[in-house]
């Protein structure tokens, strides 16, 4: 295989997250008559979810309880609504069965990834989660990345980050991996060494059998 270990984010790369993320703020600005384009929310999810609320929050003179608005909504969400990205499940399958290894980097909290990972029963594809609790810097920070690559002894050349996001790509090159942005916009300031639309597309990068 070209790589054998892989860094996953969760939230937009391996589980389709943002739809019911969009819905949830979508609800709560509701509640303060304020109505933002879908495109620009997503724009704005771009970089974190903390980061998109404030900006929302000083765009719009908010009250502060908008964000708690955004919370609630965001309990009401459950594992059904948040599923995997075609292909994405029978990639790490094949992966490891391979004999690679799958790791997961997010900034959700270790209690809701568990949740998500137990309820597609697909925890065991994975080697370490490193969740918000962890305490590493939120990516672009490859504090993270660094600390998975330390406890597993990875070799940087053999190790591919996988997201969604500019932050990952950002994080995985300051770790010194390869990087591989899934179904996002290039940032021509940092390109990914890599750049799919879907699952079968890294699969071939991956150099696994079809």
């Amino acid at each position: 295989m070209r790589f054998d270990h892989i860094i996953w984010d969760l939230d937009g790369t391996l589980f389709d997250t943002y739809p019911p993320l969009i819905a949830s703020i979508e609800q709560a600005l509701g509640e303060f008559q304020v109505t933002v384009p879908r495109s620009e929310l997503a724009r704005l999810l771009s970089d974190t979810v903390a980061a998109c609320i404030e900006a929302i929050t000083a765009r719009y003179s908010l009250d502060p309880l908008f964000e708690a608005r955004v919370a609630y909504y965001q309990r009401q969400v459950t594992e059904r609504d948040q599923p995997p990205f075609d292909g994405a499940i029978c990639l790490c399958e094949r992966f490891l069965k391979a004999g690679g290894q799958n790791l997961i980097f997010t900034h959700r909290s270790r209690e809701s990834v568990l949740r998500l990972l137990d309820w597609y029963l697909v925890e065991g594809l994975f080697a370490e989660c490193l969740t918000a609790e962890d305490g590493y810097a939120c990516k672009p920070d490859p504090a993270g990345f660094n600390a998975l690559i330390a406890r597993h002894d990875l070799p940087r050349p053999r190790v591919l980050a996988v997201g969604d996001r500019t932050l990952d790509i950002v994080a995985g090159k300051r770790a010194g991996i390869s990087t591989c942005l899934f179904r996002g916009e290039p940032d021509p300031a940092c390109p990914p060494d890599f750049t799919i639309a879907s699952f079968d597309e890294l699969r071939s990068i991956l150099r696994l059998p079809a």
